[in-house]
This record gives C-alpha cells, structure tokens and sequence, in this order.
C-alpha cells in the first residue's frame, strides 16, 4: 500500500517568458518547486490519516437569521434610511 503514494511528480514548469537569468524567475520557479514539494508531502501524509468517524446522532443544520416581524422592520428601516439619503442631498 506504501507504494501507492511514492510516485515520482515533475514540477510544472511556469509561463514566465523566455530564457535569461533574472532574480524574480528564479525565485518565482524556486516557490513553484516548493508548492510541487508540500502537494506530494501532503497527497503522501494521507495514508497516516485515521477513517472519518460516523456520527453518533444526526446533523441539525439551524438556519435563522432572524424572524420574518423582524425582517420586515428592518425592510421598512432600510427604506426609510434610502429615502433620507435620497433627500437629504
């Protein structure tokens, strides 16, 4: 099962323009083969992860902002605060 997760991963090789040394495309082209590095860490680390566990009771998702008579102040106070805007000017 180890094997799975040792393969060999080539760093894609950036879009930044034509040959010629330049201190920002080294540096750009060294972060990318980082990037590579922790994405293959990573993929490789998930064979050490536990099984998800089940849970015990069923999920409540409680979805309310707010009840619909407060809904509706705040609807007539939005408005009544566009209007002053509006007329304030």
């Amino acid at each position: 099962m180890e094997i799975a997760y040792l393969k060999s991963k080539q760093v894609a090789p950036l879009p930044i323009g034509p040959g010629g040394k330049s201190t920002i495309k080294q540096q750009m082209n060294d972060t990318n083969t980082q990037l590579a590095m922790m994405a293959s860490q990573a993929t490789a680390n998930t064979m050490y992860d536990p099984p998800v566990p089940k849970p015990v009771t069923k999920q409540v998702i409680a979805e309310g902002f707010c009840s619909e008579q407060s809904l509706e102040w705040m609807n007539a106070l939005g408005v009544i605060l566009i209007l002053y805007g509006i007329l304030a000017k």
